[in-house]
């Protein structure tokens, strides 16, 4: 069976078009971009060139919602945010199910039946995590009912941002589900990432990932998965002022230890910026070394360094 090449321009833009208003409302709602959700902070730690020892800097964002139309609107459309995250989902597998003519007719169950089939081929981004493809479809599977109630029937209440509801198939109501603003969010906001990761729009880095995984165990009640076991990332730029030229010697461990004792029941990861100075007023040269790099940091090929000089910081 010949399989599209998912990453190919004409199988993106299909994938856009399919999911088009939907990705634009829940983007626009809770402003999924890109800056919004993972922020370039100042130096969070800066350590000294001479003694090593760290300073810890804090940084955060002023949000004023005064005459902000979203607050309102998420205070009533809690069903449209759901049916536009399922949604979604729905674009996304039947996007996928195509490529592999598997789809054997737009019916969900059909669907849904496909996906639980072995043999589908998936996008690099999917098929290189087999936890997300078992995540995604089974929050897939288990919205669909939910999805339905919304459309067809009325068992369900907003409330505060909120949905309380209950699956309803051939008139046998479920047990009730209460999703929180904050879990709709997520939802949202899984589904989003998601499709940027596939576009390209957005590259997947080890936080990212681990910030999917977080996602998904919060919306254990919908899926119904065992955890992942992923504790709250947050990702930091880390400051190494030193003297010495070489970039090799950097303390990482120490480092990684030292951010891990400040940060109790997180996940952390780090980028570190090494900055050669003279002194503290003549810096030389900067490195930006990104946190895939630097567990082969201390073995870095020195022709290979300026791959990540940067600016030198104020």
């Amino acid at each position: 069976m010949l399989v599209r090449d998912f990453s190919s321009a004409q199988a993106r833009q299909e994938l856009r078009e399919l999911v088009g208003y939907e990705d634009w409302l829940l983007q626009h709602v809770y402003k999924l971009t890109e800056d919004e959700l993972f922020p370039e902070w100042p130096d969070a730690v800066v350590y000294d060139a001479e003694t090593k020892s760290a300073v810890v800097r804090n940084s955060g964002r002023l949000h004023m919602m005064l005459g902000d139309w979203r607050a309102g609107f998420l205070q009533v459309a809690p069903p449209l945010v759901f049916v536009a995250s399922f949604k979604l989902l729905d674009m996304l597998f039947e996007w996928i199910l195509k490529a592999n003519d598997r789809l054997n007719g737009y019916q969900f169950s059909r669907k849904i039946k496909e996906l639980e089939l072995p043999g589908l081929v998936y996008p690099s981004v999917l098929h290189a995590r087999s936890w997300l493809v078992e995540a995604l479809i089974a929050l897939y599977k288990g919205s669909e009912s939910l999805r339905g109630t919304i459309i067809h029937s009325r068992h369900f209440k907003a409330s505060q941002g909120g949905l309380q509801i209950a699956s309803s198939k051939n008139e046998v109501v479920g047990e009730h589900i209460e999703l929180s603003a904050e879990e709709l969010r997520t939802y949202a906001q899984l589904s989003v990432s998601v499709l940027k990761y596939l576009y390209g729009d957005w590259h997947l880095d080890t936080h990212r990932e681990k910030y999917l995984r977080w996602q998904i165990d919060g919306l254990q009640k919908l899926h119904k998965l065992e955890p992942l076991g992923q504790v709250q990332p947050r990702h930091m730029c880390v400051r190494w002022n030193t003297r010495d030229p070489n970039i090799r010697i950097v303390d990482v461990p120490r480092i990684q230890r030292e951010i891990s004792e400040r940060s109790p029941g997180q996940d952390v990861t780090f980028d570190l910026r090494i900055v050669i100075t003279e002194d503290e007023q003549s810096p030389l040269l900067a490195y930006l070394i990104p946190y895939e790099v630097l567990p082969r940091l201390d073995s870095l090929p020195e022709a290979q360094w300026a791959d990540y000089s940067s600016p030198i910081p104020d």
